[in-house]
């Protein structure tokens, strides 16, 4: 009995975490065994067509419910004190973060991520967007993209395609590298800021620009590596010293 709860709740917790997974999967229609009667292919299809909708429905409800939430519990429903960089403005999010993937939040914090990205994200755009016609799966992949606009004219190209999320994914990946390309005439990016933007995107998580690292991260250190830790600060505040001069501040 106890293995039955088990099993029926890590499959929740899958869900859950990783909405755009569930959905794909459920997509997926595998061939049936050379025994299946017709009937039952067609008895297959429309169980599955349902367990879809279901998936599709209640996921999309808790990713807008929690990110709707939160958005409004720690930023006062406002989407640009969200994406303030200021850390005072993250420090509630930051400890809820900390309890992800407990008993007592048994969610990822990607999941948390994905919910407040949806729900800014349908802050910056009118209630009859292409972008909230879209299943979470599809959403959460367009989170990717740098202005509101932007997702909104790939929505509007997934409606009309009827494109998988696999599909959007690559949309998605050739927007962002258009948008890395230096446009012609323009001077590549200075050494200063390269190396101290590819230092801030290996200490922020890529999908809740947080920092990088956990709690439990630095209860696993050993004393040594407390104390290499230690070394390697005082050589970061140095070099940010350093900086700062040359800046003249």
């Amino acid at each position: 009995m106890l293995s039955s709860v088990q099993t029926e709740a890590n499959v929740a917790r899958n869900i859950e975490e990783s909405p755009t997974e569930a959905i794909v999967v459920a997509e997926q229609e595998p061939a049936l065994p050379a025994s299946a009667t017709k009937q039952d292919e067609k008895l297959v299809n429309r169980a599955a067509k349902h367990v879809r909708d279901i998936l599709a429905r209640t996921v999309s409800q808790g990713l807008e419910e929690v990110g709707n939430y939160l958005l409004d519990t720690f930023y006062e429903g406002n989407a640009e004190l969200y994406q303030s960089l200021k850390p005072s403005k993250h420090a509630s999010l930051t400890l809820l973060e900390e309890r992800c993937e407990t008993l007592e939040l048994p969610v990822s914090r990607t999941f948390l991520a994905n919910a407040i990205g949806v729900a800014v994200m349908t802050k910056h755009l009118p209630k009859s967007s292409s972008f909230l016609k879209l299943p979470p799966s599809h959403k959460t992949e367009l989170l990717g993209i740098s202005t509101p606009e932007k997702a909104e004219t790939l929505a509007a190209k997934v409606i009309e395609g009827k494109l998988t999320v696999q599909k959007l994914r690559e949309l998605v990946r050739k927007e962002r590298a258009k948008g890395k390309k230096n446009p012609q005439g323009r001077k590549p990016m200075p050494t200063v800021v390269r190396v101290l933007t590819s230092c801030a995107k290996l200490l922020n998580h890529r999908e809740t620009g947080r920092l990088v690292f956990r709690k439990a991260d630095f209860a696993e250190l050993t004393d040594d590596q407390r104390e290499e830790v230690k070394e390697l600060l005082l050589l970061f505040q140095k070099r940010l010293e350093e900086i700062q001069k040359h800046l003249g501040e």
